[in-house]
């Protein structure tokens, strides 16, 4: 009786978890899920596509990539091409870095340090500056002559130092520092990191690194001290107070903290005072920032706190009108005003142009920084103009800098009553922005479709369509790479109503909701879900990869149906194979990738 038992149970068992004969407790229950779908789809005919295409490139000719971590390309161009305006990183060693051979620079005072000598030598002393470096990176080879010179007027300095770590060398390094980009610099005090937040010039790097480590502000007791200070620095802030320790002094020591790239002093001598141009007479404290620029004297007329000291050397320390070189370029790009008017001239429109600019610009220090590009300058001021599509000269643009890349074109004559307007139109964030756009295209059926700036809403934007969006540049190698594979994820998905495969040239074409730090950059926009932003693409590229990427995050589900084959009984007539054989491969569905 008890082995009969067992055996129904046994029995009853095998029946409940056969394929067979569903559970009972779980007929009622949801269809499988998508991954399950995934696991039972045949994907074969799409993993022919990549075998195929892995063959293809073992015969042709690969773009070498470089060495930074980023696979994709950044916006440097095709043989150092500037495409972008705060990309000044357009050496062609960076598109070749094979081709790079480093500059002569006297880096003696510079501590190379790789992963066998790194950790002691952070921990051993109290100051260590270092940056992260890429021999072919052209902000680095800007930074080195600066970096070096730096080191060499800190060495006297107790227990500080400046050293450097080549990335491309000592990669588990930079992993474990996160190193994202070049160059990346880190103070470490006593073996704890921080981000070095300032200019990358000698100065400012020296005039850091000593607040950090000193008292923030230094005595000026005697007139040689006074003019070799003048001399040398090319802004400084001074308060005349009443005395050299207490609550005054206290104060602008403070302040000083707050402002990594101006120096600050002190001094209680009248002649002093005078020399830098103070009223002796005046009351005390008191406080004036110099600096050699056209608008050379600044007088303070606040209340002498930290906080209000601070914000006038932050409103005052940038010249009223920037000229935008290399040299300057970090001033605007790392300045904590993120806005800026930029001036467009050539050399003949200039003097009226940038009179009424200058003169405008006072208006607005410290909420705007205005820059002046001149537009001959092969440099830099031809690819900036051609960057922002300005061809005609005088011409000003509103930009947000780093922040959205946003700009606002300012379309009438260049007045101070005009620009003034303009600017405060446009720290209220009352102006719409102009985005770059190609003709859109009067013949758009491809399988990939075309975005550009103007038809981007309509295609990409559609809440009835999963958008699969690649933003490439003509020049970029990786783009070329993907191309095939790109066309025949297309040409598989072609047929599914709700899903778009597209691509824009991100060098002509912009969005605010199409942002790219590299190019290929590939964004994925479901359906019904536009208000957010988009997924960005990261997986395998290949034609199956990209399609379960697809495949698991479209908001509409599709099926993907392998192209059909038919197959004859052996015993039907070779002519009847023939001729299905012939009709079967005409049918699109079976269009080979």
């Amino acid at each position: 009786m008890s082995t009969r038992y067992l055996l129904l149970l046994a029995l009853t068992a095998f029946l409940l978890a056969s394929p067979s004969f569903p559970n009972p407790a779980s007929a009622s229950s949801s269809s499988p899920t998508a991954d399950d779908d995934d696991d039972d789809e045949d994907l074969s005919f799409l993993e022919d596509d990549d075998a195929a295409d892995r063959t293809a490139d073992s015969h042709s000719e690969h773009y070498p990539d470089s060495d930074h971590f980023d696979e994709d390309e950044d916006f440097g161009g095709e043989g150092g091409d500037f495409e972008n305006y705060d990309d000044l990183d357009d050496d062609a060693a960076d598109s070749d870095p094979d081709a790079y051979k480093a500059p002569e620079v006297d880096e003696k005072d510079v501590v190379v340090l790789t992963d066998g000598n790194f950790s002691d030598f952070v921990k051993d002393r109290k100051f260590v500056l270092v940056e992260f470096y890429a021999p072919w990176c052209g902000h680095c080879q800007s930074l080195a002559p600066e970096y070096a010179a730096a080191a060499t007027e800190l060495k006297a300095e107790e227990d500080v130092a400046l050293a450097k770590v080549d990335a491309t060398e000592e990669s588990e390094l930079s992993q474990e520092y996160d190193v994202q980009g070049f160059p990346t610099l880190y103070f470490f005090v006593d073996g704890v990191r921080k981000p070095y937040p300032g200019q990358r010039t000698k100065e400012a790097i020296v005039t850091w690194i000593k607040k950090k480590i000193g008292p923030g502000i230094a005595n000026i007791t005697t007139l040689d001290d006074a003019e070799r200070i003048l001399t040398s620095e090319s802004k400084v802030a001074l308060g005349y107070l009443n005395s050299l320790v207490g609550p005054e002094s206290e104060e602008l020591a403070a302040a000083s903290r707050l402002e990594d790239d101006v120096n600050f002093y002190q001094t209680v001598n009248p002649d002093v005072a005078k020399l830098f141009h103070l009223d002796v007479k005046a009351t005390r404290p008191t406080l004036i920032m110099i600096k050699k620029e056209d608008e050379k004297l600044s007088y303070f007329d606040g209340n002498f706190s930290r906080s209000s000291i601070a914000e006038f050397v932050f409103a005052n320390k940038l010249p009223l009108v920037t000229i935008f070189t290399r040299e300057n370029a970090p001033a605007v790009f790392e300045s904590e005003i993120k806005k800026q008017l930029i001036l467009f001239a050539a050399k003949n429109d200039t003097e009226k142009a940038l009179a009424s600019f200058q003169e405008a610009a006072k208006l607005f220090k410290g909420k705007l920084i205005f820059v002046y590009v001149d537009m001959e300058n092969e440099d830099v001021g031809k690819p900036v103009s051609d960057y922002f599509g300005i061809t005609t000269s005088p011409k000003i643009i509103g930009y947000t800098g780093n922040e959205d890349t946003k700009k606002f074109i300012f379309d009438k004559e260049i007045t101070v009553d005009n620009i003034k307007a303009f600017g405060q139109d446009f720290i209220d964030d009352k102006l719409k922005p102009f985005f770059k756009s190609d003709p859109i295209p009067e013949n758009n059926d491809g399988d990939v479709k075309i975005v550009v700036g103007d038809n981007f809403d309509e295609i990409v934007l559609d809440e009835s369509k999963d958008v699969f969006l690649e933003i490439y540049a003509p020049w970029c190698g990786h783009c070329q790479a993907l191309e095939p594979t790109y066309n025949k994820l297309a040409k598989h998905l072609r047929d599914i109503d709700s899903i778009i495969i597209a691509k824009m040239d991100g060098t002509t074409n912009e969005h605010p909701r199409a942002k790219s730090d590299g190019f290929p950059t590939l964004l994925f926009f479901p359906a019904g879900n536009k208000s957010f932003d988009p997924i960005t693409v990261d997986t395998d590229r290949t034609v199956v990869a990209f399609y379960k990427f697809i495949k698991k995050h479209a908001s509409i589900p599709f099926k993907l149906q392998k192209p059909a084959t038919t197959t004859k009984p052996a015993s039907e007539s070779e002519s009847e194979v023939q001729e299905t054989t012939t009709s079967s491969s005409s049918e699109d569905v079976k269009d080979e990738l």
